[in-house]
């Protein structure tokens, strides 16, 4: 099956990138969409947001594939299968079989096989297909793909309450073998609380570089007026916060203006602030962490600058 021309040209157009209310204004339902994260052709980053699999032409209908070849829907594709968000779509259909099944003389274009042994509570029956289970299937993607990859797929995997922080940190902690590392590195970064894709992504960027948030989701009063909201990523010891966001996120009036209104109230409030969009943070995160880094020097100057006239003052 192909992505639609239409959902081609549209993410075409930007950066790779389709959101729902152009997908509908263009006559595709929403059904539609759903159905292409499953079959991994799309991969939801945000609310109303989709990012496409450019490179792709085809792949395999996960049911009649792991009916005919009696395997299971694993890694990235069991992922997509759960409906999870993705940073990206899985770009082949991912299956495993046990260890001891033959193996097929040709390679099939667009399946990736791997093998392994899975225990019985290990295996789930989702829309009439078998895949591994949810907490199964995210410790086989955080042990096979990038630092900010894995922990933005657990966060998503928290997000939809498939998999609890207990559950996953208990695994890790016992894992073993390669990518057992990986995998306590991931349980000590994820983070239940994370509104997006786009902002696990941002904060395990931060993270790397040395400027990693003091809170998240932090909850803000202003002062005078009574506006209570939330920061995507606070230092409210420098009153300091970024938002991870941008015009392209909002297909509806009413987040939009929630988010202004948000800015406003942080400026009003004299904390320094900056946005950042899915753009930033995956093309130029040089810049995002340019722009953090500089939020916090200024503040600090600002700091060393309003002790200085206090003891002239004095």
């Amino acid at each position: 099956m192909r992505i639609d021309h239409t959902l081609e040209q549209l993410a075409r157009e930007n950066g790779g990138l389709v959101t729902s209310a152009a997908a509908k204004a263009a006559g595709i339902a929403s059904q539609r969409l759903t159905e292409l994260v499953r079959r991994g052709l799309l991969a939801r980053v945000a609310r109303g947001v989709y990012a496409a699999a450019s490179a792709l032409t085809s792949v395999p209908d996960p049911r009649t594939l792991t009916v005919s070849w009696r395997v299971v829907l694993s890694s990235a594709s069991a992922v997509a299968w759960f409906g999870v968000d993705l940073p990206k779509p899985p770009g082949r259909l991912h299956v495993t079989a046990p260890r001891s099944r033959g193996r097929w003389r040709d390679a099939v274009p667009g399946v990736r096989l791997q093998r392994a042994n899975l225990a019985s509570h290990e295996i789930v029956v989702v829309r009439g297909v078998r895949v591994t289970s949810p907490l199964r299937t995210a410790l086989d993607y955080a042990r096979g793909h990038g630092l900010a990859d894995a922990v933005a797929v657990v966060d998503a995997f928290y997000r939809a309450k498939l998999v609890t922080v207990a559950e996953f940190e208990s695994a890790a902690a016992s894992a073993k073998g390669p990518g057992g590392r990986q995998l306590r590195l991931v349980a000590a970064l994820a983070d239940p609380q994370s509104g997006s894709i786009l902002e696990s992504l941002c904060r395990v960027l931060l993270w790397q570089n040395g400027v990693a948030p003091e809170e998240t989701q932090y909850p803000f009063e202003h002062p005078r007026t009574g506006w209570v909201g939330y920061l995507d990523f606070a230092w409210p010891s420098r009153r300091v916060a970024l938002e991870c966001d941008g015009y392209e996120w909002h297909a509806e009036r009413e987040p939009f203006q929630r988010d202004r209104r948000r800015w406003s109230a942080l400026n009003r409030a004299t904390w320094r602030s900056g946005v950042v969009t899915w753009f930033d943070v995956t093309g130029d995160p040089a810049y995002v962490v340019a722009l953090v880094r500089d939020l916090l020097e200024c503040e600090e100057t600002a700091a060393h600058d309003c002790v200085r006239e206090s003891r002239r003052g004095a």
